[in-house]
């Protein structure tokens, strides 16, 4: 008889091993659901007295998938959720499980999660958690980018921003991020000119889509 951890590790490699995209987002919405049930199973999780090393280590897995699958779908409630038990594994099993591959890549989009929802006091928590030698990490520099961008008021940099990200689920975030800005612009411009092109309006706001820009106006 096949060992929840058995199933759970194959159930992983079998959502490893598919692709990415719109095409696979409902199969592997079902992957992680039932990923979620089996670990319901596992005997030595949080907040068990006794951590199962190996069970720690799917069920971290497993959150993170989930974690960067509710971003995808743009289900905030999803991530918000995820992203807190996962969070447990990566404070307090710190010193007892190896690091994951894909820590700081999601440290930083919550980060950018954070950013983009004006919730500035929990970002600069989440920075003073960083250890320092870890704050020059790719995935760490980009919220903390734009955040000094923002104070700045270099608004073209954070527009520009847009065009290089290190991980495809940062483009939410970021997307979120930059409209609030230029719903900033959009309201100084109010101020400063009387009239404005369309043509000036895409330098603007930086958007060469025409149909996207009458979309923003609107």
């Amino acid at each position: 008889m096949t060992s929840y951890i058995d199933k759970v590790s194959n159930t992983l490699q079998k959502l490893k091993s598919m692709p990415e995209g719109k095409d696979s987002l409902t199969q592997r919405d079902q992957l992680v659901t039932q990923l979620r049930i089996d670990l319901t199973f596992f005997e030595n999780l949080p907040p068990s007295p006794t951590v199962d090393m190996k069970e720690c280590i799917l069920a971290r897995e497993t959150y993170e998938y989930a974690t960067l699958l509710a971003v995808e779908k743009e289900d905030i409630e999803q991530f918000e959720r995820n992203f807190t038990i996962l969070k447990t594994y990566y404070d307090e099993f710190d010193k007892i499980l190896p690091q994951s591959q894909k820590k700081y890549s999601i440290l930083g989009l919550y980060m950018l999660y954070l950013l983009s929802f004006n919730k500035i006091s929990e970002y600069h928590t989440e920075i003073e958690l960083i250890p320092h030698d870890e704050l020059n990490n790719v995935f760490i520099k980009v919220p903390m980018s734009l955040e000094q961008y923002f104070v700045e008021g270099s608004y073209n940099k954070i527009l520009g921003s847009k065009q290089n990200v290190p991980h495809p689920s940062y483009q939410f975030f970021i997307d979120r991020f930059v409209d609030a800005i230029r719903y900033e612009i959009a309201r100084s411009a109010e101020r400063a000119y009387v009239s404005l092109s369309m043509k000036g309006m895409s330098t603007l706001f930086m958007i060469t889509n025409e149909a996207q820009l009458k979309t923003f106006i609107e």
